[in-house]
């Protein structure tokens, strides 16, 4: 399996393209022994497909609750006037996302307790809840690259440097 990008818990590379500052997990929880601590600590070790074939814009999953539905692929986060009473919620999601799912066995029974459902997203308030928040700038140059036409997805490698906060200084003042 070819490795695409690596997220060593403050920075994504992508060989031969950049380096893009990234951040998981909330504060407190900030360190790779977290990792297996659902909703809140960094999105735990290994090899992920992180799927980036445009799927247009995010929707509401009509709960009235303001959830995001789940989607496969690379969207665009509905803001302002176009989020509606969602905007403090979508917010927190930036402007774009793409989803991130277990790439082999090993990575998919990481934890005991089963954790899913994170994406890759270019917020800029330093945390999230098991996500990777990056710089807003790789969304920037992945749609420019073209992969979204011409691959499915892309393999990100999670390996943490151990002791080492997984904070990459994502955080932006508004």
């Amino acid at each position: 399996m070819n490795i695409d990008l690596e997220f060593d818990g403050q920075e994504v590379r992508w060989g031969g393209v950049g380096r893009f500052k990234a951040s998981t997990a909330l504060p407190g929880f900030q360190r790779p022994e977290f990792q297996c601590v659902p909703d809140k600590g960094p999105v735990p070790e290994g090899l992920y497909k992180v799927f980036v074939r445009d799927m247009g814009d995010a929707r509401d999953d009509g709960k009235n609750r303001c959830n995001l539905s789940p989607a496969w692929g690379m969207q665009r986060i509905p803001r302002g006037d176009a989020a509606g009473d969602c905007e403090p919620f979508w917010a927190n999601w930036g402007n774009n996302r793409a989803r991130m799912e277990p790439a082999d066995p090993q990575t998919r029974q990481a934890c005991a307790i089963r954790r899913g459902g994170f994406y890759m997203h270019d917020s800029t308030k330093g945390y999230s809840h098991g996500c990777i928040e990056v710089d807003p700038g790789f969304f920037t140059v992945l749609k420019s690259s073209g992969l979204a036409r011409t691959r499915g997805h892309l393999i990100i490698k999670v390996k943490y440097v151990a002791g080492r906060e997984t904070n990459g200084g994502t955080y932006v003042a508004n």
